[in-house]
């Protein structure tokens, strides 16, 4: 996915915030499709968005959450709940554009709602990763993360 010279690590913080960069573009993008009314760009996006988002999504849960539920089984919960909430409001605002039902509005605060999420992550999330990271459990955390 993301590729960075050999002598320079990465922290999972800085990988996760690139890529929430990457869905921002693309956040951005259909923004300016809606508000053009270009049902075809629109379409095109959300396929996009809707695969990345899953993907990210699921790394998350995959190589993140496992780690951070052993410091924090409260934060973890709060991001499942969240998680589950996007995949919902994904579900249903990707129902609703087949029909032609979204209006700018609808995905602007659908965006809101993503922008925020992300911020929780960098917050509550990220800096767990690297503290586990760093601790003993560098190899499990980082072994899932792709690079």
């Amino acid at each position: 996915m993301l590729t960075h010279p050999a002598a320079m690590p990465v922290s999972i913080r800085e990988r996760f915030l690139a890529e929430h960069q990457r869905l921002e573009d693309l956040l951005e993008r259909l923004l300016a499709a809606f508000a053009a009314n270009d049902r075809e760009d629109i379409a095109r996006l959300w396929t996009e968005l809707e695969s990345g988002l899953s993907a990210h999504l699921h790394e998350e849960e995959t190589s993140l959450f496992p780690a951070v539920l052993r410091a924090s089984d409260r934060t973890t919960r709060v991001l499942v709940q969240e998680h589950r909430h996007i995949r919902a409001r994904l579900a249903e605002l990707g129902m609703a554009l087949d029909l032609h039902a979204v209006r700018l509005e609808v995905a602007r605060a659908f965006i809101d709602e993503l922008r925020a999420h992300a911020r929780n992550e960098d917050r509550l999330l990220y800096a767990c990763a690297d503290d586990r990271a760093d601790g003993y459990g560098s190899r499990s955390v980082r072994a899932g993360i792709r690079e």
